[in-house]
């Protein structure tokens, strides 16, 4: 099968994953024409020095949250390489509250630096805080009382927001730190909005801040910006700005009944667009795994249990929800073989490269850090992507 036929026939299933368009059945995507795959011509403006129609979409962009703003073509992950790279200087020390993605990791070894683990105690003038709210599974930090003392401090914040830039859109969802006393806040416009793979907007409170990131991000960002993720960024802006939710909660609460109905244990979070499934007598990846045999993908599975990216449902989607209740109805959980890759020699030696399982991202083991193969086990047994452990495996010679 080549990637041609892969993308055909993941495409067709049901997704409960991301992007946020749900296989081109939420939003309006089909507006934007592959004509439009085109570079930056006279009349287009220039990403890298926006001064026409870029700059008024960074201005509408900004205006929603009373920030500066720029879109992002290569993802989150350059907005925070950049962010991290405008705020660090020689003395100052950067600290993480949540699951931090790898993002962070990348750009702070760049800088031979490493983020630290939070303490208020610890904190000076000119340190940088790192916020990864909400976590991937939806849930929310309580960081509003360190917010504040940060600040007390003349301490910079950074919000990964990766996962939340459909907060706010209605006054039934979160509330995003946009609206807090933080410095920069990132966000994935792909994950849970209509828009494609890529699509991210930074978001800066400060002009001179503002500035000084993008000179970061036309370093780390490519220099032949996709038109099509552009405009798929001021697509789904008018989406946002326009959602109804209606729709949205009527269809929420039918699906969960119909998933218990059907002996499924539905865990909800703080992000009402999440939902977290687990079922008796059979692990979390037994469940996805058959979930794949009736044509539904999810977008991870850990020993929490199985994450949906729940569609923002609305007027004139066509998303296939009577096909994915009558696909939950024909269930069969089978508990799937574990591998049996024996990684034992790893134990206790020196890690050669980050292990990261992929998704969610957030690093198991760091480089330079003595390997414990306990935190692998779960994850090499049921066969999830782990980054990283394969250069280990061969770095030491060691044969699977």
């Amino acid at each position: 099968m080549d990637l041609h036929d892969a993308l055909k026939k993941v495409s067709s299933g049901i997704s409960m994953h991301v992007p946020g368009h749900k296989n081109n059945t939420i939003g309006f995507l089909s507006d934007i024409k592959l004509d439009y795959d085109l570079t930056e011509v006279p009349g287009l403006d220039n990403l890298h020095e926006p001064e026409d129609i870029l700059k008024e979409l960074n201005d509408t962009l900004g205006s929603v949250h009373n920030c500066y703003a720029q879109l992002v073509v290569n993802g989150s992950t350059t907005g925070m390489l950049a962010s991290v790279h405008a705020l660090n200087n020689q003395s100052n020390d950067f600290f993480y509250i949540g699951e931090s993605h790898k993002s962070l990791y990348n750009a702070l070894s760049l800088l031979n630096k490493q983020p630290k683990q939070f303490n208020i105690d610890l904190l000076k003038s000119g340190d940088v805080i790192v916020i990864t709210s909400p976590t991937y599974y939806g849930d929310l930090l309580d960081v509003t009382d360190i917010i504040v003392k940060a600040k007390e401090k003349d301490v910079r914040i950074i919000v990964d927001e990766a996962h939340g830039a459909h907060f706010n859109v209605t006054r039934n969802f979160p509330r995003s730190l946009i609206h807090s006393n933080v410095d920069v806040v990132i966000q994935s416009y792909h994950k849970m909005l209509p828009s494609f793979t890529g699509a991210s907007v930074t978001f800066v409170k400060e002009k001179r801040l503002y500035e000084k990131i993008m000179h970061y991000i036309n370093i780390f960002e490519t220099s032949s910006p996709n038109y099509l993720v552009m405009a798929s960024i001021e697509n789904a802006l008018h989406f946002y700005n326009t959602y109804n939710d209606e729709i949205f909660f009527k269809k929420r609460a039918e699906l969960i009944e119909h998933l218990k109905q059907n002996n499924i244990i539905v865990e909800t979070v703080d992000d009402p667009a999440k939902i977290v499934l687990s079922i008796e007598e059979f692990s979390p990846y037994d469940l996805e795994r058959s979930l794949r045999d009736v044509n539904i993908y999810s977008e991870m599975v850990s020993h929490r249990g199985v994450l949906w990216c729940l569609p923002l449902w609305h007027y004139g989607d066509t998303y296939p929800f009577q096909e994915l209740l009558s696909n939950i109805n024909q269930l069969n959980i089978k508990k799937i073989k574990d591998e049996k890759i024996d990684i034992s020699k790893l134990d206790g030696k020196v890690a050669v490269e980050t292990i990261t399982p992929y998704p969610p991202g957030v690093p198991l083991i760091l480089e330079g850090e003595f390997i414990d193969i306990k935190l692998l086990d779960e994850f090499v047994t049921k066969n999830v992507k782990i980054e990283g452990l394969r250069k280990n495996l061969e770095y030491y010679k060691i044969e699977v």
